[in-house]
Order: structure tokens, then sequence, then C-alpha cells
């Protein structure tokens, strides 16, 4: 009993020092031992401890096949993702006569219903838009008609329409159809990353 007592206590002191002390490497890496593969995870302490943790991942094959299999499933997503992209005009033009069939009907349009929440984003802080080495300030200012906010750079407000994270730019900064996808909050690209010349970046530059 008295034995168990003082394990206890020695281990409790043990954590207490543990918590005390700063994390100064948090690792993983995977190490070969003789055609068997381990995941390793490495902690250290300021005090000059450590803790270690092994798993067997495997053998040779079994982790061929692992790599195999990451960059198959990985390249396979970008590739729906851009076969959905590729069709973004075709879906664009049918949001549009489904959102004017709803409005003739409903009286309601819900392309504005999407507009009305994402506009938000815009209505802070200030922005401009980049294409061709140019940048130019931009704006939004609002339709009196249909109250949805338009893109304005240059003296000329554009029409802007937003589904969610796809915009849609009409005729800007290049003539016809541009649509451009949320990549994250505050900074919006088209997906013509192979041709600078037809890149168009529209961002927040500060809040």
């Amino acid at each position: 009993m008295k034995q168990t007592l003082i394990a206890i206590l020695l281990f409790a002191a043990f954590t207490a020092s543990a918590q005390t002390q700063t994390v100064t490497l948090d690792t993983t890496y995977i190490v070969n031992s003789g055609g068997n593969f381990f995941e390793v995870s490495r902690i250290e302490y300021s005090n000059g401890a450590y803790s270690e943790k092994r798993d067997f991942l495997g053998d040779t094959l079994t982790i061929f096949s692992r790599y195999v299999a990451k960059i198959e499933s990985e390249a396979n997503e970008i590739a729906a993702a851009a076969a959905t992209a590729y069709r973004m005009r075709q879906k664009t033009t049918e949001w549009a006569k489904l959102d004017t069939l709803t409005a003739a009907r409903l009286l309601r349009s819900p392309i504005t219903g999407i507009m009305d929440v994402y506009e938000k984003e815009f209505l802070t802080g200030n922005w401009q838009i980049e294409f061709s080495g140019t940048t130019t300030a931009a704006t939004f200012p609002r339709l009196s008609s249909n109250k949805r906010i338009r893109l304005q750079a240059n003296g000329t407000a554009r029409t802007m329409l937003l589904y969610g994270k796809v915009m849609r730019l009409v005729s800007y900064p290049f003539t016809g159809l541009n649509t451009l996808f949320q990549l994250r909050e505050g900074y919006w690209i088209n997906l013509e990353f192979g041709d600078s010349a037809r890149r168009v970046v529209l961002r927040r530059i500060s809040n």
C-alpha cells in the first residue's frame, strides 16, 4: 500500500513538472527499419525531457500503395472540381433563367436573396481589382432598381452577380462573362492561372 502511494505521488509530481515545461519541439516523421516503416511522434520539453511514440505503418509495398492512393485521390478530387468549374458558364446561365422564372412566379429573386447575404463581405474595407498588371480601386454602389450592389471601377459601375462563393462580372475587366471564385474571405480570383494576361483578382486590402 505504501509503495503504491509513493508511485502515485511520484507520477503526480512528474505530471505537474511536465505541465510547467514549455514544448520546444513537436514533430512527426517516418523511419524505415529493415523494410518496415514506423511513424514516430516526438515531443521535447524545455527541461530536456521528451516523449516518443512509434506506430507501425507497414512494409515497403504497404507504404508504396498508400502514396499511390494519396496522389491518385488528390488528383481525382482536383479533376472533379475543375470539371465543375469548367461548366460554370453554363451553370450561371441556368441560374439566371431560374431566377427570372422564379421572380415572375413568386415575385422574389433567389439571386437577390443570395446577394443580400454575401454582399456584406464587400461593404467593409477597401477593395481593389487587379488585371493585366494594373491595380484599380473598387467600390460597390447599390442599384436603385433591384437594390443589388454592383462593382464600380474607373468611375463605371459593372453588373456583378453573386451566387454564393461564385461571382459573375459582365464585360469587366475584359469583354464577355468573367467568373470569379472566393478563394478565401476577402479574396476572389478567376481560374486563368496559366494566363497572367487574363488573370483577375478582386481583393480587400484593408478593413
